[in-house]
């Protein structure tokens, strides 16, 4: 794993890291404690974890499966899924939980931008980074998340690091010393691409603000829906 950059003012900000590797030995290594998966399977990062992540949380594959098919196919709406552990975690190192993330290719993004075309809608990607961020240091008291692509395969644009890193500096900017790093994993992002969306961020730095949107969260057992509307 790769340190890229630290964020924030002195040696307490978050650090950015990057690692062309699936999510196993990370974290057996410690190095993580929860997960922002984009919901498309297949040859993808959810595929390629799904079983670690099924083990980390003691939740069926098919049942992961199912949820991510769900909101990537037929959701209209901007839904995070968020599944907790279903093992004690108190101060025992392991996945916390997971955040099943719609992404470009997901069927809610389809109101927003013709998926695969253009420019990333940055608004989209910045509140799904915000709040899965967010719901994972508060709710599973998470300080080291990791993040796969939310791009369609193979079309992963800088835009989309940019919104990531955006999120993560205006959720420590409100909450100091809530995350201590974020990890891109590697698959159709690389190196090149988040080193470019740092530059952005620092280039646009003062000019954004974070806005709050309507969250609205339906439970379901360990299983919490975070529908996002702005």
């Amino acid at each position: 794993m790769k340190t890229i950059a630290h964020r924030g003012s002195g040696e307490g900000g978050p650090s950015i890291c990057f690692v062309q590797a699936g999510l196993t030995g990370l974290v057996r290594g410690g190095c993580v404690d929860s997960y922002v998966v984009s919901t498309e399977d297949g040859f993808s990062p959810l595929g390629r974890d799904r079983l670690t992540i099924s083990r980390e949380l003691g939740v069926p594959e098919e049942e992961i499966k199912q949820l991510a098919a769900w909101n990537h196919f037929e959701n209209r709406r901007v839904t995070a899924i968020a599944i907790s552990s279903r093992w004690p975690r108190d101060g025992v190192p392991g996945l916390r939980g997971v955040i099943l993330a719609p992404a470009e290719s997901s069927e809610c993004y389809r109101q927003f931008a013709e998926p695969y075309f253009g420019k990333p809608y940055r608004d989209f990607y910045y509140n799904v980074t915000y709040e899965s961020l967010f719901f994972a240091t508060s709710r599973w008291g998470s300080r080291l998340p990791a993040l796969s692509h939310l791009s369609a395969s193979g079309r992963f644009h800088r835009d989309v690091a940019a919104c990531n890193i955006e999120a993560l500096d205006h959720l420590c900017d409100s909450r100091p010393g809530t995350v201590g790093s974020l990890t891109f994993l590697g698959c159709c992002i690389d190196e090149s691409h988040v080193r470019s969306g740092i530059e952005t961020v620092d280039a646009e730095k003062g000019t954004s603000v974070h806005r709050p949107i309507t969250v609205q969260a339906e439970q379901n057992g360990q299983i919490t829906l975070l529908h996002l509307q702005w």
